[in-house]
């Protein structure tokens, strides 16, 4: 049987290194809800504290009634500090306050008695539960360490209820089984403490990821996002000797756009630009703003031909379709160079220099067109 004096030990130890952790991320980052989830750790050690306290004081306001409202407040600020990491706007408290502020009145005239604890429990059951459901609706890139997270405070909750269930059980035997509930109740929250900060800082580091590989204007991937994810693609055993293709493409006269119309109309050109080709490429292709008005995609698995038609039915859709912004309609361009190789002959740098080749070419010969080939003079006679 579990040694319960060790598992509070233990449970105390780590709940207020793991709030100390938290504490100290957010004296670093600033952000409230790292504040919240390191207090709700220190809560949950407090309140520890405070019923280990009955071994040594008669004092049940201090040991029941204080120990028990800590007890509630801990999954409280679980989910505040939850909901300021999910949201930005501000989250209305007062349902948080109806409920501390219930549970302390009602307790207040049974704190010593049976019922006192098994409304606690059935509190603290609901708040887990409702933890659980936030968790579950939230996005975590770590799945593994969401659901555990999901189990644990849904196990809590149960543990919780089961707890009512014995204290309602009107017979003394049930001793070692709210013993065994108690440490259950310990081991959970601990587990529960370990599990939260690998999940949110596993996020943090995705989006910081995100953040570096992404162009935020044009929200496709940047330079650097480009050569990362094409270099995971064509590492990928299914594109082995495959054939690879890469389109460069750049905005026709862009600098007249942000002369006439001024910079705000050219960026929203460029967001333009870009939707037209996630339309088109965001289920088959990588797509990436590599410079100013200048997008590149990479096409695994994708003849030159192929690319080539792919290509001229992007420039037909802009050249097609008028841009509008602040009553402004302006009419854009593009011109593109492809490239094509069998995956693993030549580099995605090199491949995107030839295709780069391609697109001076079409520039140079005339604008809104697609080049796949280099003969300059046979461009000319087009």
């Amino acid at each position: 049987m579990l040694h319960l004096p060790t598992v509070i030990c233990f449970s105390f130890i780590l709940n207020i290194i793991i709030g100390l952790f938290f504490f100290s991320v957010h004296n670093f980052k600033k952000q409230t809800s790292f504040l919240l989830l390191g207090c709700a750790c220190i809560t949950f050690a407090i309140a520890e504290l405070l019923a280990c306290l009955r071994l040594f004081i008669n004092a049940p306001f201090v040991t029941h009634y204080i120990a028990s409202i800590f007890i509630v407040l801990s999954p409280l600020l679980i989910i505040i500090g939850l909901h300021k990491y999910k949201h930005t706007q501000q989250l209305n408290l007062l349902p948080i306050y109806c409920i501390l502020a219930f549970s302390a009145l009602l307790l207040l005239g049974i704190y010593q008695y049976e019922a006192g604890q098994m409304l606690i429990s059935m509190i603290v059951a609901g708040l887990y539960f409702y933890a659980a459901y936030i968790i579950k609706i939230m996005n975590f890139v770590a799945k593994l360490q969401k659901n555990a997270l999901i189990f644990c405070f849904l196990a809590h909750g149960g543990v919780m209820l089961f707890q009512v269930t014995l204290l309602a059980m009107p017979t003394q035997s049930n001793h070692a089984s709210l013993q065994i509930v108690l440490a259950s109740h310990l081991i959970l929250a601990t587990c529960s403490a370990l599990i939260l900060p690998f999940l949110l800082f596993s996020n943090t580091e995705y989006t910081l990821s995100s953040i570096a590989n992404t162009d935020l204007l044009s929200q496709l991937f940047n330079r650097r996002g480009f050569f990362n994810k094409g270099k995971e693609q064509l590492n990928n055993p299914n594109n082995a000797n495959k054939s690879v293709s890469i389109i460069i493409l750049d905005i026709d006269f862009f600098k007249r756009v942000n002369d006439r119309y001024g910079h705000e109309t050219g960026d929203n050109a460029i967001k333009w630009i870009a939707q037209n080709i996630k339309e088109q490429f965001n289920d088959i292709g990588i797509s990436a703003r590599i410079g100013g008005e200048e997008f590149a995609i990479l096409l695994p698995n994708c003849t030159l031909s192929v690319a080539r038609q792919y290509a001229e039915q992007l420039r037909e859709n802009i050249s097609s379709n008028p841009f509008y912004f602040k009553g402004n309609h302006i009419n854009l361009s593009v011109s593109a160079g492809v490239s094509n190789a069998i995956n693993g002959e030549v580099s995605i740098k090199d491949l995107l220099s030839l295709a780069d080749k391609r697109l001076y070419l079409a520039k140079e010969t005339g604008r809104d067109k697609v080049v796949t080939y280099d003969e300059k003079n046979l461009l000319m006679q087009n």
